[in-house]
């Protein structure tokens, strides 16, 4: 073998080593991007604040943040409730969630919120307890579940990176924009209105039936009075 066709095998060996090690090093890479993409959470407290108080409490457990994938997506935390055996303030077929309240009859309005904590334990982001929820049925779920049974509830935010830790929050409230389907009832000033008619209308009646009665009156006497001119 001649010197050149070995410096072109030498250099080519070279070359593909060189493409071999650029492809190991960028799957560490890779790894590495894909290990700083986990992170698991707790939560701050079991218990949770708010009205539900007592009613309910975050399982214990680690719980791994879902990172979004794609521009559109959001990171996700999934949170697993349980509920104790404290009765509920509320009755169980009778509460809605926020967003569907004025479309229903419910006495009750409740839901569920969560606040996300640093390092430090200052609150970085939080989702209000009676905001729309992401997922609608699952908060409803959440609200009717019996003692000792768990739900899950998954909340939504742009940016989870650099969460620590989490809080769950409750609410409820009266419905007082609820949905009735009673028939509108007539106010005090429109039964005074109509009142008022039927007394003109029954004083107008009065007055024709005495005008036609003395209308009836002096059609006898004219009667009378021409029979007795035709006897003259």
């Amino acid at each position: 073998m001649s010197k050149k066709k070995k410096y072109i095998l030498i250099g080519i060996g070279v070359i593909i080593l060189i493409g071999l090690l650029s492809t190991i090093g960028g799957n560490d890479k890779s790894e590495e991007q894909q290990e700083q993409k986990e992170l698991i959470l707790k939560a701050a407290q079991t218990e949770i604040k708010g009205d539900l108080k007592g009613c309910y409490e975050v399982v214990d457990k680690d719980y791994k943040v879902k990172f979004a994938q794609k521009s559109y997506e959001n990171d996700v935390i999934t949170v697993e409730l349980k509920r104790t055996n404290k009765e509920l303030p509320y009755d169980r077929d009778n509460v809605v969630i926020f967003p569907e309240a004025d479309e229903s009859s419910a006495e009750n309005c409740a839901g569920f919120g969560i606040e996300i904590l640093n390092i430090d334990g200052d609150i970085i982001d939080k989702i209000n307890a009676k905001a729309t929820p992401y997922s609608w049925d699952e908060m409803t779920a959440a609200l009717h579940i019996l003692p000792d049974e768990t739900t899950t509830i998954g909340f939504h935010f742009d940016n989870l990176s650099e969460a620590a830790s989490f809080r769950v929050t409750s609410i409820i409230q009266k419905n007082e924009d609820k949905k009735t389907n009673e028939k509108p009832t007539a106010t005090k000033e429109t039964k005074s209105i109509i009142d008022d008619l039927d007394d003109d209308i029954d004083e107008d009646l009065k007055e024709a039936e005495e005008a036609l009665k003395m209308a009836e009156d002096a059609f006898e006497l004219a009667g009378e009075m021409l029979d007795v001119m035709k006897n003259f």
